[in-house]
């Protein structure tokens, strides 16, 4: 039940939710004489933190201070490893288009596209991990059936091993690991975007994996001027990222604690 209530329960606690909520209380307490203070310092405080969640500095800051960092690969590392399979996690599909198809989100493309850049360096079988997420329509096709179609159409490659049931990552890494180990392999590269890398570096390697990291797409920003401290989308979205990676490593380690 409380894997079920785990991404509601994510999105009420990260901005813009949790902050909205503060918002609200606030101008609800606003409305009473005893609190009217409390309730204008807390809409005010809450504004502020939004607006400042929502700037890149400050995503950039965070991420810098929360997660940890993670190097990127080099091909001499990756040909003194002797992986046996190269696996890329998903991040999300996007609903059908006006041709019926479902499509992968960016995140997801990156992914695969460096996946790809190295099964072509290498030639190392590639298997992909992404089933529907939580509360996904039962009728999509799973992340990895979408993924092997755009790797054949727009890659002209074949993803070798499909593992399309798994709904977060540690279900990505325990999958995987069944399905590998049928083939005899356990040591694995590992693609996924870097502030993802800590959390799936941890889990994979829990289930049995030896794991060579492969991050990429680091979290920043093209923009150095004055204009990136204004609050946008695109900030927030980075923040969010950071501070439900920080939050879930957090998690992952109470749970290691308590066993």
């Amino acid at each position: 039940m409380l894997t079920e209530l785990k991404p509601y329960l994510t999105a009420l606690i990260m901005p813009p939710m949790s902050l909205i909520a503060l918002i609200l209380l606030g101008s609800w307490l606003n409305t009473s004489k005893k609190y009217k203070a409390k309730g204008k310092g807390l809409v005010v405080l809450s504004t502020l933190l939004l607006a400042a969640l929502s700037s890149n500095p400050v995503a950039l800051w965070l991420n810098d201070q929360l997660l940890p960092s993670s190097t990127l690969l080099d091909m001499k590392t990756v040909n003194s490893f002797q992986a046996g399979a190269i696996v890329i996690l998903g991040g999300g599909v996007e609903a059908p288009s006006t041709n019926g198809e479902a499509q992968l989100q960016t995140t997801t493309l990156d992914r695969l596209r460096y996946g790809v850049y190295l099964h072509r360096k290498t030639a190392l079988p590639m298997l992909f991990s992404g089933g529907l997420g939580f509360g996904a329509k039962s009728d999509f096709e799973s992340e990895a059936m979408v993924t092997q179609r755009v790797a054949k159409e727009v890659f002209g490659v074949e993803v070798k091993w499909l593992e399309g049931q798994s709904r977060d990552t540690q279900e990505n890494a325990s999958n995987s690991y069944q399905l590998l180990k049928e083939q005899g392999i356990t040591k694995i590269i590992l693609v996924t975007h870097s502030w993802h890398m800590p959390r799936s570096l941890e889990q994979f390697k829990n289930v049995g994996f030896d794991v060579l990291p492969a991050p990429m797409g680091p979290l920043g920003s093209n923009n150095e001027s004055t204009l990136s401290w204004i609050p946008s989308a695109d900030g927030l979205r980075k923040t969010t990222v950071v501070l439900r990676e920080a939050l879930a490593i957090k998690v992952m380690q109470i749970k290691t604690y308590l066993k």
